[in-house]
This record gives C-alpha cells, structure tokens and sequence, in this order.
C-alpha cells in the first residue's frame, strides 16, 4: 500500500521524504500513522529496485541536506502493476485505504483500471452489507439473549447497513461516471 502511495505521489512531481511523510500521514487518516523508521527504509528499498531515485540538495536554512525523490521509468511501470492489481476479494485492514489511494491516483491509468477497481470495490462492499444483512435477519429470527445486547446489535447493524447502502451508491454512480468518459 505504501509503495503505490509513493509512487503514485511521485508521478505527480519530485518531492523530499517530508513531504511524503506529511501527505501520507494526512492520507492514510487519523486511525493510522506512518513512522520515519517505516517510510525512509521503504524509500531506500524503492531506490535499490531502481524504481525512484534520491537526489541530494542543501538547505539554505541550517545547512541540512534535503533528498529529493522523483520515479523512474521502471518506477512508472511498477505504479501501473500496483494500479492494475485487483482488490483482495477477502478485505483486510489494507483494502480500504488500498482502495482510496487508487482513486487518488486514477488520472494516470487507463479506463479499464479504473473500471476494474470501482467494480472490485463494489463487489467487496456488497459482500459486507449482505454478511451484516443476514447476521442481522438471524438475530431478528432466532431472537438470542440477553435481549438488550441483541437489540443493542441490531442498531450497530443499522448503523452499517447504512454506511454500506451510501457507499454502494457512491461507487456505483462513480462507475457510471467513468464509463460515460471517454478514454
């Protein structure tokens, strides 16, 4: 996930690890934080594949050295690989976020992608409403104790079914919105 986020910020323009630091961490949201001992070993990974490549300059402010980032043509080829894998049709705590930082970055893929990623999205979403959908139609048939749990349960699951009905309409406007453009 980090590797797209990157590399995909990178094929906007060059930018130093701070600024990717900072953009990654306002990204990903405030339930997850992205530590300088995670990302500058990842950058340094990346440049080793040769799919980014590191530039030194000084600051003119206290003399630090500034490393600039920008992708390379191998770097290119493996945003668009990451753009173009699908969706783990068995989601965990990755796919959302996954999901979110392909969007950003649709703009430098074909049609198609985006297409085949909205509608991998779609089908995960419509699996978890039809799982809390049915957990919730057992509850209400075989009506378990303790009562107030049960009842407690049922509005969590209101509560996610709701969730889950806005954003298979978002994502199934959004479809048909990239459908209609051309490519």
């Amino acid at each position: 996930m980090y590797e797209l986020f990157v590399l995909g910020e990178l094929m906007t323009g060059e930018k130093h690890g701070y600024m990717l630091q900072d953009v990654l961490k306002n990204a990903v949201g405030l339930g997850r934080k992205i530590s300088s001992g995670t990302l500058y070993p990842l950058l340094s990974r990346m440049t080793e594949e040769g799919w980014i490549h590191l530039r030194t300059e000084e600051e003119t402010k206290g003399g630090r050295t500034k490393k600039i980032y920008a992708i390379t043509e191998t770097g290119r080829a493996r945003f668009l690989e990451l753009m173009a894998q699908p969706l783990d049709a068995n989601p965990d705590p990755d796919t959302e976020p996954t999901f979110r930082f392909k969007m950003v970055y649709f703009q430098y893929v074909p049609k198609k992608v985006r297409l085949d990623c909205l509608e991998q999205y779609l089908h995960i979403v419509k699996r978890a409403y039809k799982h809390v959908a049915d957990f919730e139609s057992y509850l209400l048939t075989h009506k378990p104790e303790p009562e107030k749990q049960r009842v407690q349960l049922l509005r969590v699951f209101d509560h996610r079914k709701r969730l889950g009905e806005v954003e298979i309409q978002w994502v199934t406007e959004e479809i048909e919105r990239v459908r209609s453009q051309e490519d």
